[in-house]
């Protein structure tokens, strides 16, 4: 980490064209042929209820059932797919305040979805699981009973499952200049390669009602020496067909992605504007290859927050298993300063929500609470001023918001690790 910490305070005669923080997503929807089945039941969703937010996020049904989505506020979507990458098994259009749409699931599998004015932008996610109906057990004859098994025979108790991992991060920010642009770095661990898509975006956020979006956006991936490894500028200039292949392109020709097959270590990836423009940008990092012997074990991004609706705002998803997963969030800025960052933020504060937006815990200076669990990680905020959130979290998603306490401005760092 502390290489990682270094390439953080970049001065500014080092290159800085651009972009990326790495992350990883779920991709894929992952389907099953059945006939069509009588409706079961109709399960409700709240659209953009609290803010950007399907509520709830994540459901489960049976084949067969519908699935009705009733809008609280205006202006969004239930488009099936992810950002960028709809599916086409459903799209509601965009409708407003107390429409209703609903579709019927005669599949199982794993069905996500999102909105289109808001997912890619705000993180407006969510997914429904349809699980196959458990057949009937077809009578049988029986002239004896059946003995009782014997202790050797009996099945071992359930396993709590394998601890999810980090599946997606992003953050969206005011991207500046010299050492305000939006830096991101990312730790692969494990012992295979890993395959990732990184993309930086800009201006298709103006379709989303976002004002002032960084009109023509960098990008920029470097291992753990600071050396370059690749750029682009415009998506379609390099890898074009290989992007195009995972569904997950751009859909402004002037943003940018980069397609990389990396080994275990630190990388960072840096976001800038063409020409030193400036403007709101959203970084986003996929994994694609899942099934790799490695994970990115630690996700974070450094940029500059500002007071009011300019603050950091960073989500992150967990999944790819069924076991909670233990992680620290941190937010820095006091300590920045000894790495050569100008107006690094003096106090920052850290609040950790879920899915649906609500508060799970928040943090102003580290040590007046988990101390002791912080501590034990060996991952310690090194100022008393700097915020740490320790959570056992279960797999979905999450954002945490980091901001200055007393409204106060200056660059600043926010962090996810996975502690398994």
């Amino acid at each position: 980490m502390s290489d990682l910490l270094k390439y953080y305070g970049l001065k500014k005669n080092k290159p800085r064209s651009l972009v990326t923080h790495a992350a990883t997503l779920t991709l894929g929807t992952l389907l099953a042929f059945s006939p069509s089945l009588g409706h079961a039941a109709t399960h409700t969703v709240m659209v953009g209820q609290g803010g950007f937010f399907f509520v709830p996020s994540s459901i489960t049904i049976e084949q067969g059932d519908d699935v009705m989505w009733i809008w609280s506020s205006s202006g969004h979507s239930s488009t099936s797919g992810i950002p960028g990458a709809p599916s086409g098994f459903w799209d509601s259009g965009i409708q407003n305040m107390d429409a209703t749409f609903s579709h019927t699931f005669n599949s199982a599998g794993s069905f996500p979805y999102y909105c289109t004015p808001h997912g890619g932008c705000c993180g407006m996610v969510g997914s429904v699981t349809v699980t196959a109906p458990s057949p009937s057990p077809t009578p049988t004859a029986t002239s004896t009973p059946s003995p009782s098994p014997s202790p050797s025979l009996t099945p071992n108790p359930t396993p709590s499952g394998t601890p999810a991992q980090p599946l997606n991060i992003s953050t969206r920010m005011d991207v500046k200049t010299n050492d305000q642009v939006l830096i991101g770095g990312f730790i692969i661990t494990g012992n295979e390669p890993k395959e990732v898509l990184l993309r930086a975006i800009g201006p298709s956020l103006s379709t989303f009602g976002i004002p002032n979006v960084l009109v023509d956006p960098v990008l920029e991936l470097h291992g753990s020496d600071g050396s370059q490894i690749t750029m682009n500028d415009n998506w379609r200039d390099t890898q074009e067909s290989e992007i195009e292949a995972t569904g997950l392109q751009p859909t402004n020709d002037l943003e940018s992605a980069i397609i990389a097959t990396l080994d275990p270590g630190t990388y960072t990836a840096i976001v800038s504007g063409n020409g030193g423009v400036t403007g709101i940008g959203l970084v986003e990092g996929y994994d694609l290859d899942q099934a790799a012997d490695s994970q990115l074990a630690n996700i974070s991004t450094r940029g500059f927050v500002e007071a009011g609706a300019n603050v950091m705002i960073g989500g992150f998803i967990l999944g790819g298993a069924s076991g909670d997963l233990n992680v620290l969030v941190r937010a820095l800025g006091p300590s920045l300063t000894a790495l050569g960052v100008d107006d690094a933020l003096a106090d920052p504060t850290l609040e950790l929500h879920d899915a649906q937006g609500t508060l799970i815990q928040s943090n102003d200076n580290w040590k007046d609470m988990q101390e002791g669990q912080i501590l034990a990680t060996g991952l310690p905020p090194t100022n008393d001023l700097e915020s740490a959130i320790f959570a056992t979290l279960s797999p979905g998603a999450y954002t945490a918001i980091v901001a200055g306490n007393g409204d106060t401005s200056g660059v600043a760092l926010v962090e996810v690790y996975s502690l398994e």
